[in-house]
């Protein structure tokens, strides 16, 4: 063969290798495979143009009504998979990508449901998909498997975890596995299965409390490894067997709720203890005139117990649940005359500030290469403010991004653990979907139904306020430069043209 001959091959060679490269990518790109995306990433791919303002009456696609449930869209091409409560019901539903229209949707019925509390739902966990089967997991039945047109392929039921309030954690695939994490007061364990039967690899107990934290699959080199987080430690599982590889103990004793990250060779973990763990942001309350100035609707100087909103609570860490003004209204008016007086109000903000850290919340940035005890060899940095109680954290652009209850925002440098910059995001609001990233915008979503855009980068800049207007708790989805967000009510379709209603 010439020479000139040679490099013509050549040349075929290599742009047939990068047309391939480039389909591999963009299938890529159209995928969104279980919780959090790639990699548990929740990061978009760039250059798709998402919008930054949207809601009911702008870029809207398609909206779809959904039965109640907090799982987040799982993507493969044209289908979405999701998951919801109907009555006694747990539905797993395909829906159309492009139009949103449902294609099909299977229920089971289980023996009994799961004892939740009211931030959460039966149907908590979000499916995963390889393409060949989508995989879910319902706490109050176990573990199911669809090929992609809705037949059934296996089923495997486990037991109720022992969990005060219900389970979250999602499935998440590795190697040939399906893999889930349950976490529970006692008997805690994690679980791998076969993906094509359904049938148990590996089975490995852990010794943690109650716990929501999904699993990660972190590959870095050639190296893959799965690391789980737990209430006091962080454990590297090994994909043969699920024997410990390595793990990081001593952490704040608080809810491992928040997924795992990683960039290469470095993992981050953020550790929140359960109270008051954040010393730089104390716990603020308004003073009692702001207080009427935003919720006594009848103007009448008085703090009723009908004004005060659900959500408003004295300690965010704390729920609405514990710490709601309005479900605690009677132990607040001390001399029962049906309205919070000035003084009553001062003696809340009073107590509160009072409360104060035993333990601190960590952000916390670990290298890859441990072994046993990584404590002291394998730490890169630590960090205790803005932990976010329930959200995940989120790296991009080499920087870590966090969002706690109450709407306080912080980023860091990746590399150092340096802060950037914190600050806040709009009104006290609790935030239980992880934010999301891609072409140099970050999305977090608020629990009372606003979706936030902020620039990507070195200072704290708002570019949007979103109203939804339903609540949120479901982390969005990013695929082909638009949003998939769904709410107690509807999942959207967010982009650059109108569709329709379904």
């Amino acid at each position: 063969m010439t020479r000139h001959r040679y490099i013509i091959w050549a040349g075929l060679i290599a742009a047939f290798l990068l047309w391939q490269s480039s389909k591999i990518s963009r299938a890529d790109e159209s995928n969104w495979p279980g919780f959090r995306g790639p990699n548990s990433s929740g990061l978009g791919a760039e250059g798709q143009d998402f919008p930054v303002e949207f809601g009911p009456e702008q870029n809207l696609l398609w909206k779809t009504s959904l039965r109640r449930g907090h799982s987040s869209p799982c993507i493969r091409g044209d289908k979405i998979f999701i998951t919801a409560r109907s009555g006694k019901s747990l539905e797993t539903i395909c829906i159309d990508r492009g139009s949103g229209k449902i294609k099909w949707r299977r229920s089971i019925v289980p023996e009994k449901l799961e004892r939740i509390n009211g931030a959460n739902s039966h149907a908590a966990a979000t499916p995963v998909c390889d393409g060949k089967r989508v995989y879910v997991y319902f706490g109050s039945f176990g573990l199911l498997a669809y090929d992609m047109e809705g037949n059934e392929l296996w089923r495997k039921p486990l037991p109720i975890p022992n969990n005060q309030h219900g389970s979250a954690a999602s499935p998440v695939l590795a190697n040939n596995m399906v893999v889930i994490n349950c976490d529970q007061s006692e008997g805690a364990y994690i679980l791998a299965v076969n993906r094509d039967t359904g049938k148990t690899i590996w089975r490995q107990g852990r010794q943690e409390r109650a716990g929501w934290s999904t699993p990660v699959l972190w590959k870095h080199g050639d190296a893959e490894e799965l690391v789980v987080l737990g209430n006091n430690t962080l454990i590297s599982y090994d994909l043969k067997d699920g024997g410990k590889r390595w793990w990081l103990g001593n952490l704040p004793k608080g809810d491992a709720t928040p997924t795992p990250v990683y960039a290469g060779d470095t993992l981050f973990i953020t550790c929140p203890v359960r109270l008051t763990g954040d010393p730089v942001n104390p716990i603020e309350l308004p003073d009692f005139n702001i207080l009427l100035e935003r919720y006594d609707s009848d103007k009448d100087g008085r703090l009723v117990q009908a004004e005060i909103p659900d959500e408003f609570v004295s300690i965010y860490r704390l729920g609405p649940q514990l710490a709601g003004v309005k479900r605690r209204f009677s132990k607040l008016d001390t001399d029962q005359d049906g309205a919070i007086s000035e003084a009553e109000w001062n003696k809340v903000v009073t107590d509160t500030k009072k409360i104060k850290p035993r333990q601190m919340d960590n952000l916390v940035a670990i290298r890859s290469g441990g072994k046993d005890d990584v404590s002291r060899t394998h730490v890169k940095w630590t960090v205790y403010e803005g932990i976010g109680q329930v959200p995940s954290p989120l790296f991009y652009q080499g920087r870590i991004y966090l969002v706690k209850h109450g709407g306080n925002v912080t980023c860091y440098d990746a590399t150092t653990g340096d802060k950037v910059y914190g600050d806040k995001l709009g009104p006290r609001a609790y935030y239980y979907a992880s934010p999301v990233a891609a072409d140099g915008k970050i999305y977090f979503c608020s629990r009372n139904g606003v979706v936030i855009v902020l620039e990507a980068g070195d200072k704290f800049e708002i570019l949007a306020q979103n109203k939804i207007g339903e609540r949120i708790n479901a982390t969005p989805a990013l695929v082909d430069g638009k949003i998939y967000l769904r709410t107690d009510k509807n999942i959207y379709a967010f982009g650059n043209a109108k569709i329709e209603t379904n």
